[in-house]
C-alpha cells in the first residue's frame, strides 16, 4: 500500500495538487510543510493546523534543508512525495533530488498546465486564495496584498504575463497566497485578525487570529 505524502504550503498551487490526487483516488497519509519559500508562509505556517483539521488529514512539519525533508519522509516512510509545481523545471529537478537517493516517487500532478487557466479552474471549483505576500519589483501589485485573488486580479494577471514575462502563479515568488476555502475543506477559515508588513520591495499579509467556522453560515 502506497504511503503518500503532500508538499503543503496552504497556497493555491499545493493546494490545488492536493485536491487532484485526492480526486485520482490517492490515499494521502500526511500533508508536510516546509520550512522554505515565502517569508508569508513560514510567518502563517500554524494555519497549517487548521487546514489539517478542516481536510481531515493529519499535518507534520520539516526543515528546509534537503536533509531533514529527507529524514521527514522516511520516517513517515513515504512512497510518494507529491508537490505543486507546475511551470520551473528547477523545482521540479529540487524535488527529485530530495526524492531519488531515498527511492520516493515524485510526482507533480499540475506539471505542464497553463497557469492562467489552472487559476480560472481553481475559481470555478470554489477556491478562496488570499493573497498574503507579493514583491512589486517582480511585477506584482501591491494593491492585491490582503485581496482575495478575483477576476480583476486574473485579468492583471492576464496583462502582466503578456507586457512583463510575470509567471502568472507566482513560482519565482511574484506573490504568494493562502486557500481560506476550497471543496475538500470541511469548514473554512475565517481571519479575524490581520496586519500588513511592508519591507522594501516585499508586502507580507499577517494573519494574527483565525478560525474554523462552519460553510453553512
Amino acid at each position: 500500500m502506497t504511503n503518500v505524502v503532500v508538499s503543503l504550503s496552504g497556497g493555491k498551487d499545493s493546494m490545488y495538487a492536493l485536491y487532484t490526487v485526492l480526486k485520482e483516488g490517492v490515499n494521502v497519509n500526511h500533508l508536510m510543510f516546509i520550512k522554505i519559500g515565502g517569508k508569508a508562509h513560514i510567518d502563517n505556517k500554524w494555519l497549517l493546523k487548521l487546514v489539517s483539521e478542516s481536510i481531515g488529514i493529519p499535518a507534520v512539519t520539516s526543515g528546509g534543508k534537503i536533509h531533514e525533508i529527507r529524514k521527514k519522509l522516511q520516517k513517515l516512510k513515504a512512497d510518494m512525495f507529491v508537490s505543486g509545481i507546475m511551470t520551473t523545471p528547477e523545482h521540479i529537478d529540487y524535488y527529485r533530488e530530495v526524492c531519488k537517493p531515498i527511492h520516493v516517487k515524485h510526482y507533480a500532478p499540475l506539471w505542464g498546465k497553463n497557469p492562467l487557466m489552472a487559476l480560472a479552474e481553481m475559481k470555478q471549483l470554489g477556491f478562496r486564495m488570499l493573497v498574503i505576500e507579493v514583491d512589486v519589483s517582480m511585477g506584482a501589485n501591491k494593491n492585491w496584498l490582503g485581496k482575495e485573488l478575483d477576476e480583476d486580479i486574473l485579468r492583471e494577471l492576464e496583462k502582466l504575463k503578456a507586457d512583463r514575462s510575470i509567471n502568472p502563479i507566482g513560482e519565482f515568488g511574484e506573490y504568494h497566497t493562502f486557500v481560506v476555502d476550497c471543496p475538500i475543506y470541511k469548514k473554512r477559515i475565517n481571519i479575524t485578525k490581520s496586519k500588513i508588513v511592508w519591507k522594501k520591495s516585499k508586502g507580507y499579509f499577517e494573519i494574527k487570529k483565525a478560525e474554523l467556522q462552519s460553510k453553512s453560515t
